[in-house]
């Protein structure tokens, strides 16, 4: 069954893959389930996992990757271990009360095929850890300012931070194991915010500025203080 119409208009992939990614939750219907990612993000300000935080508490080596003069690496990507959604989507759940915890994994896991459509999409690699992290940072952008972002930005932030010498010196300090729960958690909650974003819309304003501010808590685990100059441009990611 069609959950939503055939349309001519075209939107950048992010926008067209989010939609996507909404129908694809199968068990529990369209709008309750955009409604409940809605209230959660705007309720449970930075609902990070204790490991995406940890991962980025040197917070320099991404931001020296947005740098106009970044060393670039001409490495071999680092292998991914095994997939582990249902894992990344449990730790991910952590930040909800106990009680919304299993609804909340089930949307994590559910999002993941949605992201993978977007990968393909801009171009990336298929299961590409800088791609996860750029799009982290995209759709929590997304959800602090209200805008949406080009695909032609999204994709330049991840191919520039996969080219970036400082964050595959990050990467390859990570087991294979844990790279693969960077990649996977990564996405979840890149895709998660910025489907906060679109159901934003017609929101009352309280709770548009609670979303707002969930996301830039999310932006500053990753970037520290440098998250309020966090901007999107052709080139990439800018830190103004």
């Amino acid at each position: 069954m069609k959950l939503i119409a055939p349309t001519t208009e075209r939107r950048p992939a992010w926008r067209r893959v989010a939609a996507g990614a909404l129908v694809s939750l199968a068990f529990v219907p369209l709008m309750a389930s955009a409604q409940y990612i809605m209230e959660f993000a705007q309720t449970y300000a930075a609902p990070t996992s204790n490991f995406i935080s940890n991962t980025f508490l040197n917070q320099e080596a991404l931001i020296n990757a947005t740098r106009p003069d970044a060393p670039r690496s001409t490495a071999r990507l680092a292998a991914l271990g095994a997939p582990q959604v249902e894992r990344s989507a449990t730790e991910l759940a952590q930040a909800a009360p106990a009680a919304q915890r299993a609804r909340l994994e089930k949307i994590y896991v559910q999002l993941m095929p949605g992201y993978q459509q977007l990968e393909r999409k801009l171009g990336w690699p298929a299961e590409d850890v800088a791609g996860a992290m750029a799009a982290l940072l995209a759709g929590n952008y997304m959800a602090m300012t209200g805008t949406e972002l080009s695909d032609e930005a999204v994709s330049a932030a991840g191919n520039q931070l996969r080219a970036s010498a400082s964050v595959q010196r990050m990467l390859g300090q990570l087991s294979a194991a844990d790279r693969r729960r960077l990649y996977e958690q990564c996405a979840m909650l890149g895709t998660f915010m910025a489907l906060a974003n679109k159901t934003s819309q017609q929101q009352p304003a309280n709770v548009v500025a609670n979303l707002r501010q969930s996301a830039r808590e999310n932006l500053r685990v990753v970037l520290g203080n440098a998250a309020d100059n966090l901007r999107f441009s052709p080139q990439g990611i800018q830190l103004q």
